[in-house]
């Protein structure tokens, strides 16, 4: 056997491997978009007629929003106006700024009238049995953040902050130490039952708190509750109202709206009907304090930890036969900004692929987990071959084609039709995202807007996804290498 024979065995082989993988990746998202079409009918059919709670009749749950900060300058204050604009009667905003070198901390201190703890009577405590602000003034200047007796961090507080002008603000200052840990303080030294954690750039509707609370009185086994999530750097949040200014997303912004759309809100909340949703991401996610307490909290050994600290609860509750629900609602309930240039996607990308393998292997465990065949069969499983290792198959393709081509062996008519097949799966995939995604369409002052986003996505297959790919691929790259990607 000849090397040009050999070597054509070798593609005709990758070739049918591809088919295979392209195939299967069709059926489990045909498979996905069909339960999540069930899905959006089961949750407005639940939320018209069985899921309208009035929390301002009764006791509501206690939420502390955390957010935890770290040079954010003056996003922050969109953040935190969001927050403090939250249509429930019960929370407070916790920000935890991680040792930022910017001006975000003497920007909060002059924004929000922020006065140090040890200026309010200290001998009363934060308590989860708040009452609405509606009848009496939630948030004392005497009220103080309690610590719990298992911590799940060891770093030194400099000073705790409470705001003059805004009874529900509160304001942690440390030392920096990540992400994690940050969030790990906060968890420490609230006294709710529940802490939705937040990224510092996420812009959350005034409903959203509402909307996800609901869902954890009506399923007792709920641990953890995200919503959809979709990028936009026009939305601000303006008296108490989501308003989008009057501007037009540029093309770079718009590629990855689609992307979220496809991904973050669609598939994921397919996922979550099925019980099988491995990921929620951290811009807006709920959480039962006792379940991220008996896990540990957060850990600071991945560059994903939001994906890690949702792995940690499945492995944990499957490990220990407990009942438990990880879920999103279909909602877009948090706007998240978009990176605005080539650098900073790039840096995106790499440490989400980065975080992935990390996050990944520490829980390779969950792989064919036999107290569970949806995760441990489907969902994991689906997460590496699917997702996982889409870039590498993706550059060999590239690699096979281009070989191929140099051979002489290259069929340009099977090579056209499956681009045109790769295409219009991707394009249907992305308008069927955006067509079901009715809050996000709401958003717009016009159809125009709509259909250009639309539009804007069928250029993603023109490059973009090439040079996603290849970013991807570095990380892999560094991962197997173990090198860290310097992703700020």
């Amino acid at each position: 056997m000849n090397l040009i024979r050999f070597i054509s065995l070798i593609i005709r082989s990758l070739e049918i491997f591809f088919h295979l993988h392209l195939l299967t990746g069709l059926i489990t998202y045909s498979g996905v978009a069909v339960l999540l079409r069930k899905h959006l009918k089961h949750y407005q059919y639940r939320s018209v007629n069985h899921e309208k709670v009035p929390f301002e009749f009764f006791e509501a749950p206690f939420v502390s929003f955390i957010v935890p900060a770290y040079n954010e300058g003056r996003h922050l204050i969109d953040t935190i106006h969001a927050a403090l604009s939250a249509d429930y009667p019960n929370f407070q905003v916790v920000i935890v700024n991680d040792g930022s070198e910017d001006i975000t901390m003497p920007l909060l201190l002059r924004h929000y009238q922020m006065l140090p703890q040890s200026m309010f009577e200290s001998n009363a405590r934060i308590h989860s049995s708040a009452e609405s602000l509606d009848s009496v003034n939630q948030f004392k200047p005497n009220q103080t953040l309690s610590k719990l007796n298992v911590s799940l961090s060891q770093t030194n507080i400099r000073q705790i902050y409470r705001s003059a002008t805004h009874s529900r603000l509160i304001v942690i200052d440390k030392p920096h130490s990540g992400k994690a840990d940050s969030l790990n303080v906060a968890i420490d030294y609230v006294d709710s039952p529940y802490v939705c954690c937040m990224d510092a750039d996420s812009i959350v509707t005034p409903d959203a708190l509402r909307k996800l609370m609901t869902k954890f009185i009506n399923q007792a086994d709920l641990i953890a509750l995200g919503g959809a999530i979709s990028p936009s750097n026009e939305i601000i949040i303006r008296q108490g109202e989501l308003v989008r200014r009057k501007t037009s997303q540029p093309v770079f912004v718009a590629l990855q709206i689609i992307e979220y759309l496809r991904s973050m809100t669609t598939w994921r909340t397919g996922w979550s009907y099925l019980n099988g949703l491995l990921i929620i991401g951290g811009a807006l996610t709920v959480f039962k304090k006792e379940a991220l307490h008996q896990v540990g909290g957060y850990t600071s050994d991945t560059m994903t930890e939001d994906l890690d600290i949702i792995l940690t609860l499945h492995e944990y509750h499957l490990n220990n036969n407990i009942p438990y629900h990880i879920w999103t609602v279909p909602d877009v309930i948090c706007w998240t900004r978009a990176p605005k240039t080539i650098k900073t996607l790039k840096s995106q990308r790499m440490r989400w692929m980065y975080g992935a393998l990390q996050s990944l292997n520490k829980h390779k465990g969950l792989a064919y987990h036999k107290k569970s065949f949806l995760i441990g069969w489907i969902s994991f499983p689906h997460f590496v071959f699917i997702e996982a290792i889409a870039p590498i198959i993706e550059m060999m393709g590239l690699i096979c084609m281009i070989t191929a081509a140099a051979m002489g062996i290259l069929s340009y008519e099977a090579v056209l039709v499956y681009a045109c097949l790769v295409y219009a799966l991707v394009g249907l995939m992305s308008w069927y995202s955006l067509a079901i995604n009715n809050h996000f369409i709401y958003s717009f002052q016009s159809l125009r807007q709509v259909l250009r986003v639309g539009f804007i996505g069928l250029l993603e297959p023109m490059g973009y996804r090439q040079r996603d790919a290849y970013w991807r691929m570095k990380a892999w790259w560094c991962w197997l290498r173990n090198k860290p990607v310097n992703w700020r």
